[in-house]
C-alpha cells in the first residue's frame, strides 16, 4: 500500500473516531443552561475537581507505526514511557466520564515529557464489569525536543474498563505513534 493511500486511510480513522463522539458531547454541552461558553466550561472543570473521584495513571507502551519510522529508527526510541499521572474524574451519567489529568513519562528519546489534558469518553455496556470506551484528549505537553515550549494538541482515545481499571490507549495523528497507558479508578 502506497504512502499517499495509507494517510488517507488513518486520517478517515480519526475522522470517524471524533464524528462518533461529537454528536453525544454536543448533546451534552447542550442540555446545560445558557451561559456562556466559557462558564460552562468554568463550572464544568469545577464539578470535576470538587465533586471528582481520584485516579491514577501509570504508561506503559508508545508503539511508533512501522509505516512511519524504520526499523532502525524504531530501534533507537524508547518503547517503555515509564511514568506516573493522577487526575480527577466524574460519571455524571452511566455513559460518559470526564476527567482531568497530569502525568510525566518518558518520551521517545528518554527524555521527561509533562502533560496535562481534559478527557471526555463515551461508555458502554452500562452497569457490566468490562466496558469498551470511546473519546478524545485535549491539553498542553512539553518536550525537550521542543525547547520545552508548551504545545496544544487533542487526540481519539480507546480504552477498556474493567471494574474500575482500564487500559487506554491514544493515537497522535500526524507522529503515528500510539500511547497506552494503564488508570485505576479510586
Amino acid at each position: 500500500m502506497d504512502a499517499m493511500r495509507l494517510n488517507f486511510l488513518k486520517y478517515i480513522f480519526c475522522l470517524f473516531l471524533v464524528t462518533a463522539t461529537l454528536p453525544t458531547f454536543a448533546n451534552d454541552i447542550a442540555t446545560e443552561q445558557e451561559s456562556s461558553l466559557w462558564d460552562q466550561a468554568t463550572t464544568h472543570l469545577k464539578t470535576i475537581w470538587n465533586a471528582g473521584k481520584w485516579d491514577m495513571m501509570l504508561p506503559f507502551y508508545t508503539w511508533h507505526c512501522p509505516w512511519r519510522y524504520s526499523q532502525e529508527k524504531r530501534k533507537e526510541y524508547n518503547e517503555f514511557p515509564w511514568g506516573i499521572g493522577i487526575g480527577k474524574y466524574i460519571e455524571p451519567t452511566p455513559d460518559r466520564r470526564y476527567g482531568f489529568k497530569v502525568m510525566t513519562f518518558q518520551d521517545s528519546f528518554n527524555k521527561p515529557e509533562p502533560s496535562v489534558w481534559y478527557s471526555w469518553q463515551a461508555l458502554w455496556r452500562e452497569g457490566k464489569d468490562f466496558r469498551p470506551t470511546l473519546g478524545f484528549v485535549a491539553g498542553i505537553t512539553a518536550r525537550e525536543n521542543y525547547h520545552w515550549i508548551p504545545v496544544p494538541g487533542a487526540a481519539p482515545v480507546v480504552g477498556f474498563d474493567y471494574k474500575s481499571m482500564s487500559v487506554e490507549a491514544l493515537y497522535l495523528p500526524g507522529f503515528d505513534v500510539v500511547f497506552t497507558w494503564l488508570s485505576w479508578r479510586f
